[in-house]
């Protein structure tokens, strides 16, 4: 069966990711798969090491529509006779896969803003789900709260596939190479580090993670739930914000202004794996998710996390059993509940065991693999060697 990935991503984000982590593990017995992407892609040299052929096309970058990007995908389309176009935020790929007859399946990545009353009444949601309905045989949401919005926009449950995003296993270090690690970000051996791993962006609530390294900073903090808070070589709690985006500018000198000492800013980081390993407790205070892919690989290695009862978020963590859920917004929440890990090395334990089993049981790539494959094969037009739904 030959599937044809369209994605408009020019760097790697949330989709691009998952779109490698299924490209190394997809069925090559059973599908031949291209991939369509902007030209000078990030993504080009990912996939090129993967082995799997790209097409780099013009006009198409970062952009779900355009005239002459439909133009440009379509002529792809006419010359690779995909039997299904795979299509991630590309309006014109699903638009052209129709046109030249091939069936579409959609991947959505982002939750629906559902208070935006336009997007849920007349005729703003069956416009919506008109075009969700013509232009896609099926949709993948990538976790029960994208359903959730899909649906209160217009479409119907039974054209959606939930199916979580799925990451391969973090790289585990050496107990030298972890100590290196600390070193190079400037962590004492002892400290116990946090790390927010994300995009330096508003939807990501930096600042009530900054609220937070205040409190864990203060001296003030040894009475919030009867925790005593210690400093360790400057650090009671090392914090390290790994990411770059639009709002660096801004959160380093909030960092600066109030003097936030515990707190490391570390830009893009390629091998983020060594972030993991040093992280006692990872944190996720967005104001919405989807299945947080930082979130995954961290469990993947048994790290507890506090994450936000944003979107997705309470979804990939199970409260007490892989990690705490706290409010949204609520920065004196966050802090306790990393305080509460902090503090309880028998509840450290506890939420470690089941990160790692939470992980190999919902959200490994081979898993995510398996079930996009078996959607292509219930959309698409399998051959005889085919047919059989893979177990």
């Amino acid at each position: 069966m030959n599937i044809l990935h369209i994605i408009t991503d020019s760097n790697i984000g949330g989709a691009g990711r998952l779109l490698l982590a299924f490209l190394r593990e997809y069925d090559r017995q059973i599908f031949n798969l291209e991939v369509a992407l902007p030209q000078g892609s990030l993504l080009a040299r990912e996939i090129t090491a993967l082995n799997v052929a790209f097409t780099e096309l013009p006009f198409i970058a970062e952009k779900s529509f355009s005239l002459k990007g439909l133009k440009e995908i379509s002529r792809l389309i006419k010359a690779k006779k995909p039997d299904i176009v795979h299509t991630h935020a590309s309006l014109a790929g699903r638009i052209a896969a129709k046109i030249r007859g091939c069936k579409i399946v959609h991947s959505r990545h982002y939750c629906v803003d559902t208070t935006d009353d336009n997007a849920t009444r007349f005729p703003f949601k069956q416009a919506t789900g008109f075009i969700n309905h013509f232009f896609s045989d099926a949709i993948i949401a990538t976790a029960p709260e994208v359903k959730k919005g899909l649906v209160a926009t217009g479409t119907r449950p039974e054209h959606i596939s939930v199916i979580c995003n799925g990451v391969p296993p973090a790289r585990e270090l050496s107990a030298e190479e972890k100590l290196a690690v600390r070193e190079k970000y400037g962590i004492p051996p002892e400290a116990f580090v946090v790390s927010q791993i994300a995009r330096l962006t508003e939807v990501k609530g930096h600042d009530y993670t900054l609220e937070a390294a205040k409190l864990w900073a203060d001296e003030c903090l040894a009475s919030l739930n009867n925790v005593t808070h210690t400093h360790t070589g400057g650090f009671g709690i090392a914090v390290l914000l790994a990411g770059d985006g639009p709002l660096e500018g801004h959160i380093r000198q909030r960092v600066e202004n109030e003097k936030l000492a515990n707190v490391r800013l570390t830009g893009f980081i390629s091998d983020i794996d060594e972030i993991y390993n040093i992280t006692d407790v990872q944190i996720n205070s967005s104001f919405t998710e989807t299945t947080c892919l930082t979130l995954l690989e961290g469990m993947s290695l048994g790290v507890p996390a506090v994450a936000t009862d944003g979107g997705g978020n309470p979804h990939t963590l199970k409260h007490g059993k892989s990690g705490l859920i706290v409010p949204v917004g609520d920065a004196a929440a966050l802090a306790g509940a990393v305080l509460a890990i902090k503090s309880d090395a028998a509840l450290r334990e506890k939420l470690s065991r089941g990160a790692i089993e939470e992980y190999q049981a919902n959200f490994r790539a081979d898993k995510m693999a398996r079930s996009i494959e078996n959607l292509y094969l219930k959309v698409g037009t399998a051959n005889t060697n085919t047919e059989k739904r893979r177990p």
